[in-house]
């Protein structure tokens, strides 16, 4: 990999690979003349290349769909300062194209909503992983809630994202953002998206949590739940096993259960050992 990639109307330096897949490598980069961090993803191979091209095509669709949402909601909403911001859960495409300099592999250059420095988003799976650590109850409400408003956003345009896994969900743990990363398996589906898949869809988003959290599936225990947070703890875990299919109704009854317990105010990011 050159130190120098030439993009549509920007070229790149890179810094260091963070990551890699079998389908595409990830690389820290930044916009010569600027400080300013993205992600660059190159396919292995020319093979690879439709993945990221329909990486690329899923992410301007979502886009596109979570402007035309947010025009409408400008229309009825009472408070100018409130925003859906359903574009704050996917990454930003930035730019993406054919490079001839790296052997005509596809490149796609993305950016996150309000986030300058992309290293600060983290894997949900590095926690666990890397850092031995797992997430308090609190701190997976904001996380599980996040999911949950993207997958009622994504469902209602008939878009499966298809890959919930904890290593896919990134994380901002100070500004409390919540990204589905890759979206290269998505699905458009022009009619209803069938009910198993979207019960499949809310179930690996929760089980992603519930793991954060350091809690098993099998037996139900989730560490630190009590007797205040037990009617939580079990709808996480109902939720993780399968028994919801509705995105939206899921997202309303969360929070209720959310907001009886804790006030919706700033909680810095919790973990405990492991």
């Amino acid at each position: 990999m050159t130190q120098i990639v030439k993009g549509t109307e920007n070229d790149y330096k890179i810094v260091r690979q963070v990551a890699k897949a079998t389908d595409y490598q990830l690389y820290l980069c930044k916009q010569e003349g600027t400080e300013r961090q993205y992600l660059l993803q190159i396919a292995s191979a020319t093979e690879q290349n439709g993945g990221l091209q329909k990486f690329a095509y899923i992410l301007e669709e979502l886009k596109n769909r979570a402007d035309d949402l947010e025009k409408e909601y400008e229309k009825v909403k009472k408070d100018d300062r409130i925003f859906l911001n359903y574009n704050f859960g996917f990454p930003e495409l930035v730019d993406s194209f054919v490079s001839p300099e790296q052997g005509d592999r596809w490149i796609n250059i993305f950016a996150f909503k309000n986030v300058d420095k992309v290293n600060q988003m983290v894997p949900l799976s590095n926690l666990r992983e890397k850092d031995s650590q797992r997430i308090d109850l609190r701190t997976s409400a904001w996380i599980m809630g996040k999911l949950l408003k993207m997958l009622v956003f994504a469902h209602n345009q008939g878009i499966l994202v298809n890959m919930l896994t904890r290593n896919n969900i990134l994380i901002q743990p100070k500004e409390h953002y919540v990204v589905i990363f890759d979206w290269h398996l998505s699905t458009i589906n022009p009619e209803m998206i069938p009910r198993e898949e979207r019960c499949a869809e809310i179930s690996k988003a929760a089980q992603s949590v519930v793991a954060a959290l350091g809690g098993n599936l099998e037996t139900g225990e989730i560490p630190d739940s009590d007797d205040e947070t037990k009617l939580y703890a079990c709808y996480l875990l109902g939720l993780a096993r399968g028994e919801e299919s509705d995105a939206q109704r899921a997202h309303s009854d969360f929070y209720k259960i959310v907001d009886s317990l804790w006030r919706r105010e700033y909680y810095p990011f919790t973990t405990k050992p492991f």
